[in-house]
């Protein structure tokens, strides 16, 4: 589904990422980790089209989307969250979510339908009036992840999603990022806290400042030793 190709990103003279390659295929919960700094959320931005390659290609569903716009990304198929919070936090829940449609040509009747459907899904139903700017921190994580459902994705983004919540709460998300991929969606996270990421991981790769040093099952990461020097201990 996703190929990264030898991707290179510099700022100045710092190599944010050095030829670095991934693939994903469809249909599976894929993980990015790695030490602050490493070139995680660099990568999310390139694919995504909010900053440039500097060398290497990006495809997708076995098309070159390397250096394409945003909003032409998103309509082929890629839509993602936010490591800081990305709302429109003095609208509603409902409002924020429906964002997510402005790209298609559909009727009120049929947007108002879906939007139901997916704060139905994410347990935000008889919230849709509720203003952002007022929600609990999971609320607000769900209403973010709605508004990425609502582009109708292939392949999901989701930049350390899980995190800064309650035990309880991080359960229930990462809960719903498995239904997701059971529901036929792709999921690619980026993460921090370790635990969740194990459970919710098929695969997992490790990024060490720019370069992939690792990838394998979460098992296999778990004991890797070149992971654990530089991000696990």
């Amino acid at each position: 589904m996703l190929r990264i190709k030898n991707v290179c990103k510099k700022f100045g003279g710092i190599h944010a990422l050095e030829k670095a390659s991934l693939n994903l295929d469809s249909g599976k919960i894929w993980s990015l980790i790695g030490p602050n700094g490493a070139g995680k959320t660099t990568l999310f931005n390139l694919i995504t089209g909010s900053l440039s390659v500097d060398s290497g290609e990006i495809e997708f569903m076995n098309e070159d989307i390397t250096n394409a716009k945003p909003y032409k990304i998103c309509r082929k198929g890629i839509a993602r969250t936010y490591q800081q919070k990305n709302l429109f936090l003095n609208l509603s829940v409902f409002d924020n979510v429906s964002a997510g449609m402005f790209k298609d040509n559909i009727n009120e009747k049929m947007r108002k339908e879906r939007v139901y459907e997916i704060l139905e899904f994410l347990g935000l139903k008889g919230k849709e009036k509720n203003i952002v700017s007022s929600l609990p921190p999971l609320d607000s994580k769900l209403v973010e992840l709605g508004r990425v459902l609502a582009t109708s994705p292939k392949l999901v983004l989701l930049d350390e999603l899980i995190g800064g919540l309650l035990s309880s709460e991080t359960e229930k998300l990462c809960e719903t990022i498995r239904v997701l991929r059971d529901k036929g969606y792709t999921v690619f996270q980026i993460g921090h806290e370790i635990g969740p990421i194990m459970k919710t991981s098929d695969w997992i790769f490790v990024l060490d400042k720019g370069c992939k040093i690792a990838e394998g099952s979460p098992e296999e990461i778990r004991n890797n030793k070149d992971v654990h020097d530089v991000y696990l201990e």
